[in-house]
């Protein structure tokens, strides 16, 4: 059933009854979540990188034979990513996390802005890691990034791009324990998920049956994320799409969904749960 997307106060009131009557909650977050924040989706700060095979450069293989381009792909999304600020559906999220004990949020989004927010860290799962950790591609050490200063390279980075001087390899990132290269804290291709997923996800959803799956600013695209949602689903779980596009194939007949923007639907439905 419809409910930004038609208007219908019934369909935001059914599914606020039903979100408060549900004992467990799997929450999917994407990129459509840091859409009001100013931040682009995973394709890129940059219309120039729009035509880059992004699935070859997040990985390992594109990180040890041109570093420079990966990092410069990545920099310029952690610099983004420091200039913006949690939004309103950020916030939002993280009270109904707070409000509903059985909630658990899987997010596929690396800009770190949802653990800005209140959001309880022990239901909140971010699969893909982290721009804001830089680690040792060979030892232990990492560095939590909280400004730009905190790793040179992103200032030689920003630098380049203002007098549009190409990136050099010795301006890279390097671990001041072994000096090898440092790399960004987020999952590539080929590599296993963070926050101890697919297991924890796993073992979260077979524990218990799943009343409501609400999937927010994601397409359910891409999997293992895509695959919890069969499973859930599967189980009889009842499905919440808040998207910007209507465009979903697992969108059904008695299923929800809200179209339009992310940081006006969610704080509206913390509302209602709050009369």
């Amino acid at each position: 059933m419809d409910g930004a997307d038609a208007g219908g106060d019934s369909a935001w009131s059914t599914f606020a009854n039903f979100l408060e009557a549900s004992s467990r909650v799997l929450c999917l977050v994407g990129a459509g979540l840091s859409a009001p924040s100013g931040l682009a989706t995973w394709r890129g700060t940059n219309g120039l990188w729009n035509d880059i095979n992004l699935r070859e450069l997040a990985s390992p293989n594109k990180f040890e034979e041109d570093p420079v381009t990966v990092w410069s792909f990545y920099g310029e999304r952690l610099l983004k990513s420091l200039e913006a600020q949690p939004n309103a559906a950020h916030h939002a999220l993280a009270a109904l996390a707070i409000w509903h004990e059985g909630w658990l949020t899987i997010n596929q989004n690396v800009d770190g802005l949802l653990e800005q927010t209140d959001h309880p860290m022990s239901r909140l799962l971010s699969i893909h890691g982290t721009l804001k950790i830089v680690r040792c591609t060979t030892c232990d050490y990492n560095i939590n990034v909280h400004k730009p200063h905190d790793i040179p390279f992103l200032l030689s980075l920003s630098n380049a791009n203002d007098q549009s001087r190409s990136v050099a390899l010795s301006d890279l990132p390097h671990c001041p324990k072994c000096t090898n290269l440092l790399r960004p804290g987020v999952v590539w291709f080929g590599e296993r998920l963070a926050a101890g997923a697919p297991d924890r996800i796993d073992e979260w959803i077979s524990e218990e049956p799943i009343d409501l799956v609400i999937a927010a600013g994601t397409s359910l695209e891409v999997f293992p994320a895509a695959e919890w949602v069969d499973t859930a689903r599967a189980c009889r779980a009842s499905l919440a799409i808040i998207d910007v596009e209507k465009d979903h194939r697992l969108v059904n007949d008695d299923d929800w969904f809200f179209k339009g923007d992310i940081a006006v639907i969610l704080p509206r439905i913390l509302n209602l749960l709050k009369r």
